[in-house]
């Protein structure tokens, strides 16, 4: 039986808590400044406030502006980032809040630090980055982002320019290629490792391993979201961090006292009692999974049994695009029973593949078990488990006329 619509929405964003959100570098305006004298840890939020109340950085009041900073006591520098909010909303990008982070696409570039003045390049999905680093220094002096068209050539070439000319070459080493941005981990410290690839890799002078990473407080500094509602995130993050682990260790604790009482008892039975109950268990075992199999079959042929041309016409109907050009394609599709597929495929971009998914839920077509998408290198894919409703005649029906409908509103 299908679950709870609640259940289902509920499941969907204990997953989404877990997707760090990179958004296009191109949005945010950016400047680097110089930290008063005797700046400390706990000065930053303030005085990134105070930069970006100022009108000549930003028109629009702080608590409009989805922001953040990376700075170093060291070097006395910060680098300040900030996109009206408003314009996030409009682009398709809200409710930030149910994210594990969000960042800029750039933040990647923020763990890196070059031993000389260096101009450095980083493509995240159609963004390319440049940003100028002087020496031993991990603050960016510059950075500015462009969009690209993968799909033509010469716009990394053309792109690429326009950013180096907004750069002072005297000063600066060009680094030969451009890092892509892969996917990051989160370590046991609560810091994230961000893993790249160069985009052409024929130069041996380059890293052989390009990744970087960022502590958990520099992460929550460039965390885009409100300021409130990160100092209240960490806190919870961490309770419940601290509840897990008091959990595990009881949990744990219970277990060996299971385990020792056990092999207590074990201990007390002959061996052929024990060889006795191991032959009848063994015995019984494959009679119930094929009794198992037998009724799951029985009930399959019931209600039709599989059906994957019918499935898979209902799911691409949801697809997004128009005729031979979709929003997204399916690659594979493994069909568990007659309602349970795992799907997977490429799609243009990770809204389209979120969009599919919304859009099956609100149709009520499935319910998502499971999902995880992945976008690097201009490429986005994903695997979804979900779970069909059972559709009777009428129901199928009424289905299909709402999807023509659909189309012909379209």
């Amino acid at each position: 039986m299908a679950k709870e619509t609640g259940d289902s929405s509920e499941q969907s964003m204990r997953e989404l808590r877990d997707v760090s959100l990179r958004l296009p570098g191109e949005h945010f305006f950016c400047e680097t400044i110089d930290l008063p004298k005797g700046a400390q840890q706990e000065d930053l939020y303030e005085i990134a406030q105070v930069v970006l109340s100022e009108e000549r950085f930003s028109p629009y009041p702080v608590d409009q502006l989805a922001w953040g900073f990376h700075s170093s006591l060291e070097e006395s520098k910060m680098f300040i980032f900030a996109s009206p909010m408003a314009k996030l909303k409009q682009l398709g990008w809200q409710n930030l809040e149910i994210f594990r982070h969000v960042f800029p696409s750039f933040v990647s570039l923020l763990g890196r630090n070059y031993a000389k003045p260096t101009v450095a390049f980083l493509l995240h999905e159609e963004t390319l980055t440049a940003a100028a680093f002087e020496s031993e220094s991990r603050v960016p002096a510059l950075l500015f982002s462009m969009p690209i068209d993968l799909e033509d050539e010469e716009s990394m070439e053309r792109t690429r320019g326009k950013l180096l000319s907004l750069m002072d070459l005297e000063k600066f080493e060009v680094e030969s290629d451009v890092l892509v941005s892969d996917d990051l981990e989160q370590t046991k410290d609560g810091s994230f490792q961000f893993e790249h690839h160069w985009l052409d890799g024929d130069d041996p002078k380059m890293e052989i391993n390009p990744a970087s990473s960022l502590s958990e407080d520099e992460l929550w500094g460039i965390d885009l979201r409100q300021v409130a509602f990160k100092f209240q995130e960490k806190r919870r993050r961490r309770q419940a961090n601290v509840r897990w682990k008091v959990i595990m260790g009881s949990t744990i604790g219970m277990a060996a006292m299971l385990v020792a009482f056990i092999g207590i008892k074990i201990m007390g039975i002959k061996l052929e009692e024990k060889r006795l109950v191991a032959e009848n268990m063994a015995m019984e075992v494959p009679l119930v999974i094929e009794s198992q199999k037998m009724l799951e079959k029985l009930r399959q042929n019931k209600l039709g049994g599989i059906d994957p041309f019918g499935a898979i016409g209902r799911l691409a109907q949801h697809r997004g695009g128009s005729g031979d050009q979709p929003d997204l394609w399916f690659s594979m599709a493994h069909f568990e029973s007659r309602v349970e597929v795992k799907l997977e495929g490429e799609g243009k971009s990770v809204p389209s593949v979120n969009n599919f998914i919304e859009k099956l839920k609100q149709n009520k077509v499935a319910e998502i078990l499971g999902e995880k998408i992945k976008s690097g290198g201009g490429k986005t894919t994903f695997d979804i488990e979900l779970e069909l409703t059972e559709l009777d005649g009428n129901a199928g029906s009424k289905e299909a006329n709402d999807n023509q409908d659909g189309s012909k509103e379209s």
